[in-house]
Formats: structure tokens, sequence, C-alpha cells
């Protein structure tokens, strides 16, 4: 009876032991990540955007609750950023609208969204220039992707600090894209594929009726509709012509 008595001892003492041990360790592993995260922090600070990824990365990799990982992807988005690696500042955004789709600062993050995919379509416009390409010509996939975060962004937050800022880049972003559209028009018009112009140019007119690019594509839909034998509907487009005249 002594022994079992006294194995239940042995056994309570050690459970202690590991116990205490565990907080300890614990305690030292959070002390230790709030002190790498406050270094990378001053990293941050001081525009050492390689080393504060460095200690941020190291500080996911050890997935603790404190910081809490929402705080680290946001300062891997704005580093990354600042390092003009906008694929992987961008990776980390489309993970945190998988994972925190509810933060209260996703208005930042639908903003960065939009802001590293221009920077995409800019590094897309100088190696086009480079090739000897026309910009407006090329498939506007990124300036999409930003258009569409901004707009998500003032309708979901119009009291966002980010609205004006966002709502100016979303009227270039029209323009540019509404560019690609009237080289589309063009495009059909050489080929005398009327019925796509005139298809392309409504399109132009539900989505971006107040740009430059619609009123030159408005051209090409009146002529569309002539050389398909409709004339009241190029008089119709002449009038709009007319009453929208490029400036």
């Amino acid at each position: 009876m002594k022994r079992v008595q006294l194995h239940i001892i042995i056994v309570i003492i050690i459970s202690t032991i590991i116990t205490s041990y565990t907080i300890a360790s614990d305690r030292v592993m959070s002390c230790s990540a709030r002190n790498l995260y406050k270094l990378a922090q001053n990293k941050l600070y001081n525009a050492d955007y390689k080393g504060a990824v460095q200690d941020l990365v190291n500080l996911q990799n050890l997935r603790l609750f404190d910081p809490c990982p929402q705080q680290i992807y946001l300062d891997l988005i704005y580093a990354y950023y600042k390092l003009n690696d906008f694929k992987l500042a961008n990776n980390y955004i489309e993970r945190f609208f998988k994972l925190y789709p509810n933060h209260k600062h996703f208005d930042y993050v639908l903003y960065m969204h939009g802001v590293v995919n221009m920077c995409l379509d800019e590094d897309n416009k100088t190696l086009i220039k480079y090739l000897n390409m026309n910009w407006f010509d090329r498939n506007p996939t990124y300036a999409h992707t930003a258009f569409h975060s901004f707009v998500k962004l003032i309708h979901g937050y119009p009291n966002s600090r980010y609205f004006s800022d966002a709502y100016r880049r979303l009227i270039f972003l029209k323009n540019r894209i509404a560019e690609y559209e009237l080289a589309i028009v063009e495009f059909y018009a050489k080929r005398d594929a009327y019925i796509s112009v005139i298809a392309r140019v409504e399109k132009m007119l539900y989505c971006f009726p107040d740009t430059q690019a619609t009123r030159k594509a408005l051209y090409y839909m009146q002529q569309a509709y002539q050389n398909i034998y409709l004339p009241d509907q190029a008089d119709k487009v002449a009038k709009i012509i007319v009453a929208n005249p490029i400036y």
C-alpha cells in the first residue's frame, strides 16, 4: 500500500515539474516572440523591409497567438509592397481575404489589393513599352482586379480613410479599361465585324459612359449601323455624338 502511495506521489511531483516547465517555456517563447515582433516593427519604421520580412516570416512559422497572425499578415503585405515584390504582396492579400473576411482592417487590405494590382499593371506597361507594343491593346487583367477591389471598398466602407484615394484611382482605372475596350472596337471595325463593334460599344456605354474612349467608340458604332443598313439607329448614335463631344 505504501509503495502505491509513493508511486502516486512521484507521478504527481513529475507532472508538476513538467507542467511548470511547459508554462515557463511558453512564457519564454511568448516573450521572445514579442521581442522579435518589436524588432520587426522597428525595421519597418526604419525602412529595413528585407530585415522586417525575415523576422515576420520567422514569427509566422512559430504559429503563435501573440502577436496575432492577422497583424503579421498586414505587416508582410506592407513590407512586400515597399520592396516592390507585388506578386508576393498579392499572395498574402489573397490568403488574408480567405482567412479573415471580417477583420476590422479589411478596408485597408482591399485598398492594398487595388494598389498592388495597379502596380502589377504598371509593370506590364513597362514591359510592353520595352517590346514596342501598345499598352492599351493588352488585356488589363490586373487593372480589372484593382478596379473591383476599389469598387468593393467604396461601396462597403464609405467612411474608410482610404475612400478618397481609392475613388481617384478608380477613375484612372475606368479610363484605362475603357481605352482597352476602344482598341478592341477598332480591331473589329478594321475587319468589318460590324455586329461585334455594336455589341462592344453597347458594353462601353453601360460600363464606362462618361469616358473619352466611349465617346470615340460611338463613331465606330454609327459607322457600323450604316454599314448594316440601319440608318435610324445610325442617326440616333449621331445625335448622341453631338451631345457628347470629345474634348
